[in-house]
């Protein structure tokens, strides 16, 4: 979708939409082309397709949650409904102008977070201002700006039978509640560990993989947050020099630069740079191009490492970070979801 430029459904049993001129027409499609729905899938999916097909405009705002990535892809439509036919493609896609194909998703405030987890293909946001929050994002802003004070919620939803608003969707169909546990462990950490903190937290899940920590006090470090080293000494190989960043922007270039120079200069085997934030395009290709001397960890590498070693993390950080384990469905294996978040 990105590199084509367009936003597609994945209905391939489905055919053209373009004669299809109302919602209850839209009805007897989706029960034609899909065989032994009930009367509610009926609807729920007759809902979704007229929205794509029909509802949505030329000039709105098309979000698109990347789950290879954890990002969001922020564009604007900008062609009517199109069915493209044949096997292996998206047949049924909107033409769409990508501004934005990299937003973290902790740029995104965790209410409008918990709306793009709705399991529903195809679904309409239009909680706490939602529309000019997006825009403001798709437009370049680094954070969500949240609702305006002077803008008032709807009256009400949407009607069921009409355009899914995501309270109606998530109702109906759920929502991908691992990925929403894992937005609400981030926000806890950019809450609880901004700062010199998160240092604290990176350096105790290098200690729980062996290494030997020492963190930099507050103050000048020039550029280095942590040393980190084999043995109990911590300076045998490898060693590793730490560079902790918590804020939420990304990183530029320059930043990989110094920690290249800070490495070098101390004779470290590695460097590891942490940033929140991600980092900016010119950054990430030069990460491809050093990716033997320097690694980098975003929010979703530290999340995934603070998961692996929690039960070992020091009571302080499992007292700021309460967690846990609990077992769900895998909702998003079960093959009546079709589809791909829009």
């Amino acid at each position: 979708m990105l590199s084509n430029g367009y936003t597609g459904i994945d209905f391939d049993e489905v055919p053209d939409l373009h004669s299809v001129e109302d919602l209850p027409a839209m009805r007897i499609v989706a029960e034609e082309s899909i065989p032994g729905l009930v009367q509610g899938a009926i609807n729920n999916y007759a809902a979704q397709l007229f929205a794509f097909a029909k509802r949505i405009s030329i000039g709105d705002t098309v979000i698109l949650p990347i789950r290879a990535t954890s990002k969001l892809a922020f564009g604007v439509v900008t062609g009517d409904y199109k069915y493209l036919p044949g096997t292996d493609v998206l047949n049924h896609v909107r033409t769409v102008d990508w501004k934005r194909t990299d937003v973290p998703r902790n740029a995104v405030n965790q209410d409008l977070l918990y709306s793009l987890g709705a399991f529903s293909t195809v679904v309409q946001i239009s909680r706490n201002d939602a529309a000019y929050r997006f825009h403001q994002i798709l437009k370049g802003a680094d954070q969500d700006p949240g609702a305006r004070s002077e803008v008032q919620a709807p009256a009400s939803a949407t009607p069921s039978n009409d355009v899914l608003d995501t309270d109606q969707a998530i109702a109906n169909d759920g929502f991908d509640i691992l990925r929403y546990s894992k937005d609400r462990v981030l926000g806890r950490i950019k809450e609880r560990f901004a700062g010199h903190r998160l240092e604290e937290l990176v350096s105790a899940i290098l200690t729980a993989e062996g290494m030997t920590c020492r963190v930099s006090p507050h103050g000048a470090d020039e550029g280095i947050d942590i040393i980190a080293g084999s043995g109990v000494l911590g300076i045998s190989a490898p060693t590793i020099i730490v560079q902790v960043k918590s804020q939420q922007t990304r990183v530029g270039s320059e930043v990989l630069d110094r920690l290249g120079g800070v490495v070098s200069q101390h004779s470290a085997d590695h460097g590891l740079l942490v940033a929140m934030g991600g980092l900016t395009v010119q950054a990430q290709a030069k990460v491809s191009a050093q990716r033997l001397k320097v690694a980098v960890w975003d929010e979703e590498e530290v999340l995934r490492r603070l998961y692996k070693h929690y039960a070992v993390m020091p009571e302080d950080i499992q007292a700021d970070i309460p967690l846990r384990r609990a077992w769900v469905i895998d909702e998003m294996s079960n093959p009546d979801h079709v589809g791909i978040d829009v």
